[in-house]
């Protein structure tokens, strides 16, 4: 019996349903028990199961996806159910950046019923069943409303990380079928966009429209959004994404490039340089960079999390650069 449960398990990405469980030949509750005290199964929610050994070496952001796609299983995967998940744990399903997860497995009502929130989930109210589709058989909102939903939930900065990733997925696709940024799936989530806010978000509506007004879906990765409103709150907009700076033999992209003055922002996530060879390459291209008159900062994950340590690091490439402008003026 542990054999087909923990097949059917992996076939599912690592998590189940007992119901799903259940309809296995010969497995009983008995059995699920067992294996729960075993340590084979996690029980993640009455009726929601991950796998233990994929349990025990995900991250935490992993266990996270885990739990709710577990939770998805038993809630929103049932052709009659009447629950799809949303906000957050919608974008985890669509493999999306999401930022400002709260613990909780986050769902919404399609037949018009009444939400609840306990210590795992929260149903919100209800949306049109129009804005429900299927993905990995799991019910869900369109990534759109959910990034709208995590500004009105979590506020503007994990909402401009959403919706600048639902927006890049866009252009990136478009840009492989038509070789441009702004094509039919651009459109498609644009018209989502729209559509989504006039479902009213009561009293964060003003936090969603500008949530929407910011995003910019040439921003590549959750550091660079985080990078994009921080920079934007500390009053150094506007603020230019990936932008083209001409080398001579080739174009680079900054990551950032403030309006008003010849600063370029690099956001290093964690591992971007992996090797040797690809930090020296980084080294040759920022003195390219230097070379032209540009000021070069790099800010980390440790950096975005501290406004006054980004702020001088900011206040300093601008005072060399006007520095430099009236030297050569």
């Amino acid at each position: 019996m542990e054999t087909a449960i923990v097949e059917l398990m992996k076939a599912q990405g690592g998590v189940a349903s007992s119901a799903e469980l259940l309809a296995l030949p010969g497995v009983t509750r008995h059995i699920v028990d067992a294996l729960v005290r075993t340590k084979v199964l996690v029980r993640v929610r009455r009726g929601a199961f991950v796998l233990g050994s994929a349990y025990a070496a995900a991250t935490p952001w992993e266990r996270a996806e885990l739990r709710t796609r577990a939770v998805g299983h038993t809630l929103a995967a049932h052709p009659a159910g009447h629950h799809a998940l949303s906000h957050e744990s919608a974008l985890m399903v669509h493999e999306l950046a999401y930022f400002g997860s709260d613990g909780l497995v986050h769902l919404v009502r399609t037949d018009g019923g009444r939400g609840r929130h306990d210590e795992t989930i929260f149903v919100h109210r209800p949306v049109e069943h129009g804005w429900v589709v299927e993905v990995d058989g799991l019910h869900v909102v369109r990534p759109a409303l959910a990034a709208l939903q995590v500004a009105a939930l979590h506020g503007a900065e994990a909402g401009l990380v959403c919706l600048d990733g639902v927006l890049h997925l866009a252009e990136t696709t478009d840009r492989k079928r038509m070789g441009q940024r702004r094509g039919p799936a651009r459109a498609r989530v644009e018209e989502d966009i729209e559509r989504g806010l006039q479902e009213g978000f009561g009293i964060a509506s003003g936090v969603v429209r500008e949530v929407v007004e910011l995003a910019d879906g040439r921003s590549e990765s959750v550091g660079e959004s985080r990078s994009r409103w921080l920079l934007q709150m500390l009053g150094f907009g506007p603020l230019l994404p990936q932008y083209p700076v001409d080398l001579g033999d080739r174009t680079v992209y900054a990551d950032l490039k403030l309006g008003r003055w010849r600063v370029l922002v690099e956001f290093d996530g964690k591992g971007k340089y992996v090797s040797p060879d690809a930090l020296h390459a980084e080294k040759l291209r920022e003195d390219a960079l230097r070379s032209l008159g540009y000021e070069v900062v790099r800010l980390s994950w440790e950096d975005v999390g501290n406004p006054r340590v980004v702020r001088r690091k900011i206040l300093a490439a601008i005072a060399r650069a006007e520095a430099a402008a009236r030297a050569t003026a």
